[in-house]
């Protein structure tokens, strides 16, 4: 498939192929098993234990449908990191791919196979304590930290590993993108961009434009080189997506962090800075946790909705997606896919009558 890539001060356009845009790395879905009674509890008062369930299931899918389907994430390791690490959760996580139609290994078949790249991994979340239960697996407690700790480390072994079996695997990227379940409007522009800032890959001197200054072109040398970070804040002072590039410690980029607080976010930021990583920040996106960010979802998704159906063409034409060049400059490419809209999560609202029939058409 063929791409078109126009930097952002230049009329110029640079043709290119898809494959060549994809960006590699790893992206990391953190996901808590969708059970009533147990996940989303804060949403209970509004939606009752099966619709907190319901809500939760369909904004994971959303999240996976669209890194599934981005065209620029063709070469990048995708995995599901699921708690609670019972054969009850991931049997669980087994259906909800299975209903999506994506293909999936679990963690050890894809180490000997090196055969990840198209399909999801199943990774279990390491337990806080022996024989975790379902009931408390609590994704927000001081154990996280641990438990991204451990995730980053087997995911950098798994990209290891695909390029050790996989000779055509072109994944040269080292950096991994770790998001959560609950941001179903995900901004493809962030995890493109935060995956290629964190790729560390190097430039040529002839790379630099004109313009740029001598003290600029140090710094973006050195960004290049080793790449930088990339977050994006949540309303909530939490976060919603980080990209951790390959030369971070990872024993110490989730140290200390301060979890479910309005300084989660400065927390990690100061995590990062103390590790010598450089961080690039990106907008800011919405989690649902609480009854009033359902009803301001509800707002969010209509206006989106307008805007999806007005912003994208017929078959065959293109769309805009925002990704990166090789210089870590925003650059538009040009791709036959359509906008991700998280149809999932609109349907389970419709079916919760929080968005009128009338208007769901």
């Amino acid at each position: 498939m063929d791409a078109r890539c126009v930097g952002p001060d230049s009329s110029m356009e640079i043709e290119t192929q898809t494959e060549d845009a994809c960006v590699g790395g790893a992206v990391v879905v953190v996901a808590k098993c969708p059970i009533a009674g147990v996940s989303k509890t804060r949403l209970e008062p509004l939606l009752g234990d099966e619709g907190a369930a319901q809500l939760a299931q369909a904004m994971l899918s959303d999240v996976l449908v669209s890194l599934s389907e981005c065209p620029l994430l063709r070469s990048t390791l995708k995995v599901l990191l699921y708690a609670p690490d019972t054969k009850s959760g991931e049997l669980q996580m087994e259906f909800i791919l299975q209903s999506l139609n994506l293909t999936y290994v679990n963690s050890t078949k894809a180490q000997k196979l090196g055969r990840s790249l198209g399909e999801w991994v199943l990774l279990p979340m390491k337990s806080s304590v022996k024989n975790e239960t379902e009931s408390n697996s609590d994704l927000t407690s001081a154990s996280l930290g641990d438990k991204l700790t451990d995730a980053l480390d087997r995911t950098r072994e798994l990209i290891r590993m695909t390029k050790t079996f996989n000779i055509q695997n072109s994944n040269n990227n080292e950096a991994v993108l770790f998001l959560g379940m609950d941001s179903p409007e995900l901004s493809m522009e962030e995890v493109v961009y935060g995956l290629q800032i964190s790729s560390g890959d190097k430039l040529l001197h002839n790379d630099m434009p004109d313009h740029m200054s001598k003290r600029d072109c140090i710094d973006n040398i050195l960004t290049a080189t080793f790449g930088k970070a990339h977050i994006c804040p949540a309303v909530d002072g939490g976060y919603a997506l980080i990209s951790i590039p390959g030369h971070a410690p990872s024993s110490k980029v989730f140290s200390g962090i301060r979890w479910s607080q309005p300084l989660t976010a400065v927390s990690q930021l100061k995590a990062l800075t103390d590790s010598n990583v450089d961080v690039s920040i990106g907008k800011m996106m919405h989690d649902v946790d609480e009854p009033s960010d359902v009803h301001e979802l509800v707002k969010r998704l209509h206006h989106y909705r307008n805007d999806h159906t007005q912003r994208n063409k017929p078959e065959g034409q293109t769309c805009d997606v925002l990704t990166t060049l090789s210089t870590g400059s925003r650059a538009t490419v040009s791709i036959t896919e359509p906008q991700p809209f998280p149809r999932h999560t609109w349907k389970a609202l419709v079916d919760m009558n929080l968005i009128q029939k009338d208007n769901a058409t």
